[in-house]
């Protein structure tokens, strides 16, 4: 067997973060194609109480991963200096932290014209040290200010926001 430097547990965990976003996007497709009237939430919070979100959290040694899909808007623990990504519809969120800090990969769709030209602005006027590359209504941007590092890839009318807050 090759060696290939991960530890057996981080290698199964790497595998069971696709399979678990192609389930939670598997949902939510079947949800969209019934008629919501009939529709009863089937997910619930630590408390019990229902909401229209699906999330699953996974907690290994040193880490926890908490995968938040359906009726996503702005994660509310980014922190405050981070301007909210406001050029698409926002669908799902993978929320990480571990010792190194915290992390959120955000999933958006139905952009915005120059979304990525839009919030490379919006990233300098908020005082972050940023470049892009912009290719048609496509391309990237990524930006740094203090313990904070912000990328945003966009192709074919989607993107993936990610943000790093590092302790």
């Amino acid at each position: 067997m090759m060696n290939t430097g991960l530890p057996s547990l981080s290698r199964r965990f790497l595998f069971m973060i696709p399979t678990l976003l192609l389930v939670l996007g598997g949902c939510r497709k079947g949800a969209e194609e019934r008629d919501p009237k009939t529709l009863k939430p089937s997910v619930r919070n630590a408390s019990g109480d229902e909401y229209a979100g699906q999330s699953v959290t996974i907690e290994t040694s040193g880490r926890t991963v908490e995968i938040i899909a359906g009726g996503v808007g702005w994660p509310s623990g980014v922190p405050v200096e981070v301007p909210p990504f406001s050029f698409g519809s926002i669908h799902s969120v993978t929320r990480t932290e571990s010792e190194e800090g915290e992390s959120w990969s955000i999933a958006a769709g139905e952009l915005l014209p120059d979304a990525i030209r839009k919030y490379a602005a919006l990233l300098k006027e908020h005082g972050y040290q940023a470049s892009s590359m912009i290719v048609g209504n496509g391309g990237s941007v990524t930006g740094q200010k203090g313990n904070i590092s912000i990328a945003v890839v966009s192709s074919a009318g989607s993107a993936t926001i990610s943000v790093a807050l590092k302790k």
